[in-house]
């Protein structure tokens, strides 16, 4: 006779609980953003890139870079961004129409 009442006071005691956790303002994954933890590389690209873009974006990848960023096609077919070296710098990079990817200046 004991065990249902038993029961339904856990059964009361994780919905009490579950109801506290979610008024919790303590590192909830909706607490907003401190401006100042915004990435170095600016803001993330565009999120629906072109083909091309894609593309692009794999190839710079491919030789090891990452968190590609601000990547613009100039006028004669050369990409251009901003990404992370092995050592997790940022960089310049460029990859030119022949699929060659170079840190720029």
């Amino acid at each position: 006779m004991n065990r249902p009442l038993l029961a339904s006071i856990l059964v009361l005691a994780a919905a009490v609980a579950t109801q506290a956790e979610a008024r919790s303002p303590i590192g909830g994954a909706t607490m907003p953003r401190d401006p100042a933890q915004s990435d170095v590389l600016g803001p993330r690209s565009n999120p629906t890139p072109t083909v091309a873009e894609a593309v692009a974006r794999t190839q710079i990848e491919k030789v090891g870079y990452t968190g590609v960023r601000n990547l613009q096609r100039a006028p004669d077919g050369t990409w251009h961004a901003v990404a992370r070296d092995q050592r997790n710098a940022p960089v310049a990079v460029a990859l030119d129409g022949q699929g060659q990817v170079t840190q720029t200046r």
